[in-house]
């Protein structure tokens, strides 16, 4: 995954950083200030999230379906398995967010947003979730401290899929905002989106949520999962 290829090396290099970095903020704000408050659409006839919600396929309202992880919470924790694995997945939020990565978005995929208990019989095994994360002020400032510490949390705590799935049940990938190749960046963020837009077994085209960092609202989310039902 990224490295320090991926932050930026000269003051041209800071510049475009900034301009790509308020691709991340742009999504904050879309979900956060109220041009999205559609919530996810309930599960169509297959168990399946529709790739696009409504009979228009050009209508906007369609997948990756941004929200926050209050209301991700309120739509698929709705069993005590489910709120388990929110709850995972909040933690794994907080160890991404104590190395100061703090602004991104996550693809939130899988069974654990399929009626899967109905498709299958059974609960999610766990959540898979690739991140794009914007590299903290502190590793753009001083790139000699990526080298240091920050490459080994990123191999370590952040991409590492044995020790997550063991610890957080989440199937783990991430991405860090690239200025220095950003056709990769596109390449690579394209493919996940490809990915997780069609079920594996079928290549059924289905839809998956993306929520923001956000730890307020995590905090709010882990308080209506211990006081929910």
């Amino acid at each position: 995954m990224a490295g320090l290829s991926g932050l930026p090396q000269s003051r041209r290099d800071r510049k475009s950083y900034t301009g790509l970095k308020g691709f991340v903020l742009i999504l904050h704000l879309w979900v956060y200030c109220g041009e999205n408050n559609l919530a996810l659409p309930p599960f169509d006839m297959r168990g399946l999230l529709p790739p696009v919600n409504g009979g228009d396929d050009t209508h906007p309202d369609r997948s990756p379906y941004f929200c926050t992880m209050t209301e991700l919470c309120s739509a698929l924790g709705t069993s005590d398995h489910r709120k388990a694995l929110l709850r995972n997945l909040i933690s794994y939020r907080a160890i991404i967010a104590s190395d100061d990565f703090v602004e991104g978005v996550q693809f939130i995929n899988g069974s654990f947003v399929e009626n899967i208990e109905a498709i299958e019989g059974r609960h999610p095994n766990d959540i898979d979730v690739f991140s794009i994360l914007a590299p903290p002020a502190k590793y753009v400032s001083t790139p000699a401290l990526w080298q240091a510490t920050g490459s080994a949390f990123w191999q370590n705590e952040i991409i590492d899929n044995t020790k997550n799935k063991a610890r957080f049940s989440v199937d783990c990938y991430a991405l860090m905002l690239n200025v220095r190749d950003l056709g990769n960046f596109l390449r690579q963020s394209l493919y996940w989106y490809s990915l997780f837009s069609h079920k594996r077994s079928n290549h059924d085209w289905k839809g998956f949520a993306a929520v923001p960092l956000n730890a307020a609202d995590d905090q709010a989310a882990l308080a209506a999962l211990a006081g929910g039902p």
